[in-house]
């Protein structure tokens, strides 16, 4: 074989080597990527110990190809028998790669029988060779319903730990190891200045597979963190397959290339999507500003006992608060005694609890309670009861991190911190404790509950135990809808409208959880969570005493305000200014109802609007009701008035936190410093493509 061999459709080409079977290149639209490979073809890395060294693996470019298959001109199997590893030794067995084009997407399958096995990973794809054609090269992806932005040419952002590794890479480090891979991150996209490439299994999958990019061969300059003139990025998708390694088929991967915008690689993921879910609870159609507050840490110290909550909520309800998050009622405080939680004695106990929420349900006041399920405390009076329903690794040993920090220096030096241990969400009767649980807060008279942490199973990737009735080295994530769900199904006539709330839900779990809390006070906030989400229910944080840019972002990008002074330790009267301004808030979006609360977001529009030195200013996002009426809201950060120009807008008017409306001339209009102002067309086909 000697003539490359191509697969194409009518808008990408992709061409393997004939000797090896690696991808040379991939053509397509304009990526702004120069071809891959760099000279060695890449496609798979089988990581394989032999003889005590765990480094041998097996490598397309060493392998020589055995057959190939051809289905018309759009799709390939290659095969690969008795393949050689690193250290020479050829193993009895064969590797196979399904790879087909179709709507411009390459997408690839690789299953693998090894007689011999002990398969630990497989990166799969390893594209090698990935550099722009001109200028930089950027990862993008998604993490806490924020987007990440990482350089990786012509400067390198590298989080290695070099002392483990040949080469710069980014990739997830093993104390938050479910950073950068699925399903937290569930594709990357690779964008250059005029296009990229997207990376993504080509169907929904709570498997865990890790992103990493590296930088081959290194650093010229590594204070500045400079490529070498010939260096090029590798992207590895890495599995993980359960079992003993003889033998797995891997999740299809598709590789999409796309031109423009970097957003664009976004389009081959949203079609893998599920719905999002949308709750009955009325409550959560009207805007509402949260509450947090902390009653007890693990310190035990009462801060709040239940007659001061009731206090506290007949606060929020003068205030205009409608919703409150109430950390700590449980014995042990937040986070302490975890996974059970029962009404802390020295706050007043179940009879003091139920009257605080009583008093809410008066004063139409909503109530969630916070809880914490995916750790137990070792030591603490549960561990024995529960070790055998721990996440366990390939030696039997349960996963562990420190545990929660709490006042105390003792504590904030981990000096005396209890460590956390990841339950396996895959124990069917562990999953039924927790919903009993929870049904017997909603009788209690709970309107819903916050299951903090829900994103992740701290250091548990995969579960090893091989009596939890699962796959040994099963996806830790695999079970996280079914969490949610048993839950649901143990609230009866209450599974509609108690509201099950996550924190920092990664997209997957948006199908089922009602609201997504988390925490986006930062300058450059990327609020990818939101455009993957359009018309989900997001809750964030606001710290500040007078937290008027926090406000505005909320108005931008439609979270709800979860009201925290003294990082919510403390109650509505010590944040005067911020309450009073998320009141204007919430009255605003109230004026705007159907758009900017119960409306989604409008992706793609080109509504613009530019600064007086002609830039562009970003902070704009447009909202459509069910109606088709849209409202666009700009917002400053600035500490002046911001005065922009919106090219087409024609007749329009404005409506500000003060509830002042204002007609608008020539497209122009005038932002309050630290404030966001609401435009609302006369055209309701504002923005459309």
């Amino acid at each position: 074989m000697t003539s490359l061999l191509t697969i194409t459709d009518d808008r990408t080409t992709a061409t393997f080597d004939p000797q090896t079977g690696g991808l040379l290149a991939l053509d397509g639209p304009n990526t702004g990527l120069a071809p891959l490979a760099g000279g060695r073809p890449s496609l798979f890395v089988l990581e394989i110990p032999r003889g005590g060294d765990r480094t041998v693996v097996v490598e397309t470019a060493a392998q020589t190809l055995t057959n190939v298959e051809r289905e018309g001109d759009g799709a390939l199997r290659l095969v690969w028998r008795d393949p050689v590893t690193s250290a020479g030794e050829r193993l009895a067995g064969e590797i196979g790669v399904d790879a087909r084009v179709r709507n411009g997407a390459l997408r690839l399958s690789l299953s693998f029988h090894l007689d011999e096995g002990g398969v630990e990973a497989v990166r799969f794809p390893s594209l090698g060779g990935i550099r722009p054609v001109e200028g930089a090269l950027e990862l993008r992806g998604v993490d806490y319903s924020t987007g990440t932005r990482v350089s990786l040419l012509p400067v390198f952002d590298s989080n290695a730990p070099y002392w483990g590794t040949l080469y710069p890479d980014y990739a997830s480090g093993n104390l938050r190891p479910e950073l950068v891979g699925t399903p937290t991150s569930p594709f990357v996209v690779l964008a250059s200045e005029t296009g990229g490439v997207t990376v993504q299994p080509a169907a929904r999958t709570l498997a865990f597979i890790g992103w990493r990019a590296s930088l081959v061969p290194g650093f010229a300059d590594s204070l500045r963190r400079t490529a070498a003139a010939d260096a090029a990025v590798t992207l590895d998708a890495i599995h993980f397959p359960a079992g003993d390694g003889v033998g797995a088929d891997l999740p299809e991967m598709a590789v999409v290339p796309f031109s423009g915008e970097w957003e664009r690689g976004l389009d081959a993921y949203l079609p893998t999507q599920d719905p999002t879910r949308r709750s009955a609870a009325s409550w959560l159609r009207e805007p509402r500003s949260w509450l947090q507050v902390q009653l007890m840490s693990t310190e035990g110290e009462p801060r709040y006992d239940f007659d001061a909550l009731v206090d506290i909520i007949e606060e929020c309800a003068r205030e205009g608060i409608g919703a409150i998050q109430i950390v700590g009622w449980n014995e042990g405080g937040q986070d302490g005694l975890v996974p059970q939680h029962r009404p802390a004695a020295k706050l007043g106990g179940e009879a003091g609890l139920r009257r605080a929420l009583d008093r809410a349900r008066e004063l139409d006041v909503a109530t969630v309670l916070y809880v914490k399920y995916v750790w137990v405390e070792k030591p603490g009076p549960l561990w024995d009861e529960l070790e055998p329903f721990v996440s366990r690794d390939p030696n039997g040993q349960p996963y562990a991190q420190p545990g929660p920090v709490y006042h105390s220096s003792r504590k904030r030096y981990g000096i005396n911190t209890p460590w956390y241990v990841p339950l396996c969400f895959g124990v069917e009767a562990l999953r039924r404790r927790f919903a009993d649980e929870v049904a017997e807060m909603a009788a209690w008279g709970a309107d819903g509950i916050l299951a903090d942490e829900s994103l992740y199973h701290g250091r548990a990737l995969l579960c090893f135990a091989d009596d939890h009735g699962h796959p040994v080295g099963a996806s830790a994530f695999t079970w996280d809808a079914a969490f949610v769900e048993d839950i649901r199904a143990g609230l009866g006539d209450r599974a509609d409208t108690f509201v099950i709330a996550a924190e920092g839900a990664y997209d997957d779990q948006f199908a089922h959880y009602d609201v997504s809390y988390f925490r986006s006070a930062s300058p450059t906030h990327r609020p990818l969570g939101r455009q993957l989400r359009p018309d989900a229910r997001i809750v964030t944080a606001l710290t500040g005493f007078d937290d008027r840019s926090m406000v505005a972002q909320c108005l931008l990008y439609g979270y709800a305000m979860s009201l925290e002074p003294y990082n919510f330790k403390g109650r509505p009267g010590d944040m005067p200014a911020t309450v009073s301004l998320a009141r204007q808030a919430d009255a605003l979006r109230d004026r705007h109802l159907d758009r900017l609360w119960n409306g989604r977001l409008v992706v793609d529009h080109d509504v613009v609007a530019l600064r007086p030195d002609g830039s562009v200013h970003d902070l704009l996002t447009v909202w459509e009701g069910d109606d088709g009426g849209r409202a666009l809201v700009v917002a400053n950060y600035g500490d002046e008035v911001l005065s922009l120009h919106l090219p087409g807008l024609g007749d329009a008017e404005t409506d500000d936190l003060d509830g002042l409306r204002a007609p608008v001339s020539d497209g122009r209009v005038d932002v309050p410093a630290r404030s966001a102002t609401v435009v609302i067309p006369s055209l309701d086909s504002i923005g459309s493509l």
